[in-house]
């Protein structure tokens, strides 16, 4: 009488588990966010949002950060630059979205490993600029 009960259990049990452990295994990116200021204010950005797994295998979610300062080029007075790593699970969008002041340029780029780029693009003066890219399936193991 119980064992039908405890066999669809197990096997409920079973199914979830498998979930379980594909997110546990998934392939991760560290993805790095870059927008870089040109102009003359460039030491703040606003409406700054990314995107992020907040777990290993989920689907990214949008973090909202609003205001956010830069950090000022050394070599140009006219240059500054935002920049976080954030994780991005395989095959899912990554993206970044800010504001400059007004009159100022901003350039965004998405770069996987901080090396490798998978998106870029420049904004009008004041306005916001966008980034965006699904990331690339990891190679199959052998």
């Amino acid at each position: 009488m119980f064992a039908p009960a405890l066999a669809g259990a197990l096997s409920v049990t079973a199914l979830a588990g498998c979930s379980f452990v594909e997110k546990q295994t998934a392939d991760l990116y560290s993805i790095t966010y870059r927008i870089t200021l040109d102009g003359k204010q460039i030491n703040k950005l606003t409406a700054l949002s990314y995107g992020e797994a907040l777990s290993r295998g989920e689907d990214t979610s949008t973090l909202d950060k609003g205001d956010a300062a830069t950090t000022n080029d050394p070599k140009n007075t006219r240059r500054a630059t935002w920049e976080n790593t954030a994780i991005v699970t395989a095959t899912k969008k990554a993206w970044v979205t800010a504001t400059p002041p007004a009159g100022t340029t901003a350039t965004c780029t998405i770069l996987i490993d901080g090396k490798k780029e998978i998106a870029s693009n420049t904004g009008k003066p004041g306005e916001q600029v966008h980034c965006e890219a699904t990331t690339p399936a990891f190679p199959e193991k052998k």
